[in-house]
């Protein structure tokens, strides 16, 4: 099984093609939505500054962070063109002037030396084909002292925390097979947390992170010494 699992990973894409990106814009992202609201209040209790996040998709994320704190300067990024054309329309719609979308590859970040307050990352980490360079720009790009958070699938939530989900998702039809066995494809187990997922982050500028669950996701807590 676990075999099985990693090898369904590989097979995910870091670039979702168009029709894809319209897919899971129109229904998957909307079946997450209670994570992401409990993801964007949380980040937004301690964000200030210009917050990047990688991996935006439709931009879900940064908008309800936005909605939150209209001072924050918030850019989003997706390595798909796609993502990101139907994030610039969602933005378009929202009306927000405070978050803008671009298309980038977290493995070259356009951005200075020391200029981010803050990174986010939501499911993202297990598409990344070159985890240890997407770290690594990530700490050079976030100013002493500041931190990344680094959200992504927690397959070992128990079925309490994926009743609450799915009670939380406002009654749209979610079995619990499906969440849990998309947990597994889309995150990691807490063994593979332990060992594979701390061994990259140990090949990186931060060497070390904090593991903290939230819900049925594990959020990565990343700290760029100094400051």
């Amino acid at each position: 099984m676990a075999l099985m699992i990693k090898m369904l990973r590989k097979l995910l894409p870091e670039e979702i093609s168009s029709s894809a990106a319209t897919s899971y814009a129109a229904g998957a992202a909307k079946l997450y939505m209670p994570q992401y609201g409990l993801m964007a209040r949380e980040i937004a209790d301690v964000a200030q500054g210009v917050l990047l996040d990688i991996g935006t998709g439709p931009g879900i994320v940064p908008l309800e962070i936005g909605e939150i704190l209209p001072s924050l300067q918030i850019v989003g990024i997706d390595v798909s063109p796609a993502m990101i054309a139907i994030a610039q329309k969602n933005v378009e719609d929202s009306r927000l002037t405070n978050v803008t979308f671009r298309v980038m590859n977290g493995n070259a970040l356009a951005f200075a030396d020391n200029s981010l307050d803050m990174v986010i990352s939501t499911d993202a980490l297990h598409h990344w084909k070159r985890p240890v360079m997407v770290f690594d720009e990530i700490y050079r790009c976030l100013k002493p002292g500041c931190e990344a958070w680094v959200y992504d699938g927690f397959s070992g939530a128990s079925d309490n925390d994926i009743a609450t989900y799915i009670h939380g998702a406002g009654g749209i039809f979610l079995p619990y097979w499906f969440l849990r066995f998309n947990l597994w494809i889309h995150g990691f187990a807490k063994k593979e947390y332990d060992t594979t997922v701390t061994s990259l982050v140990a090949q990186t500028r931060f060497k070390t992170c904090v593991f903290e669950q939230r819900g049925v996701m594990m959020r990565l807590r990343l700290h760029k010494e100094g400051g």
